[in-house]
């Protein structure tokens, strides 16, 4: 049986596995990245969903700007399901909206970019987040 693949085209085709290969592993590519609110360029900053957006650019997969858009046009899963590649949702604010996403690269771990520490990994179990958590969800080509 062939591979699911994310696109129609022959030449650009790309199967569900590789894209969340390319996820996962260009999320390294921006560790260390400083933290702006409303940046969206790794040399001068960004911010969480700038960083999910550029790393989904990056893999030639497609989202919304906003961390509330993205978790809009993303599918629940348990978390028992979660698979690398999938977007975590936080309510840092206390509040049940979502104003934070990380992307989840397997083991318990996410990388995201936080405003005290910018892009680094950090655990789904940290407390701090662990308690703000909303939602693992999957980008809808997934």
């Amino acid at each position: 049986m062939a591979a699911a693949q994310l696109c129609a085209a022959p030449a650009g085709a790309v199967t569900v596995a590789a894209a969340r290969d390319k996820v996962v592993s260009g999320t390294l590519n921006y560790l260390n990245t400083p933290y702006l609110w409303g940046g969206m360029h790794p040399e001068t900053g960004m911010d969480c969903s700038a960083f999910t957006k550029l790393v989904y650019s990056d893999a030639g997969l497609s989202l919304p700007r906003v961390a509330r858009d993205q978790y809009a046009q993303s599918v629940r899963i348990a978390p028992a399901a979660a698979l690398p590649g999938d977007l975590v949702f936080f309510s840092m604010k206390g509040a049940a909206a979502v104003d934070h996403v990380g992307i989840y690269v397997g083991k318990g771990y996410f990388v995201h970019a936080s405003v005290t520490n910018g892009v680094h990994i950090d655990s789904v179990a940290n407390p701090y987040y662990f308690q703000r958590l909303v939602s693992l969800r999957r980008y809808r080509g997934f």
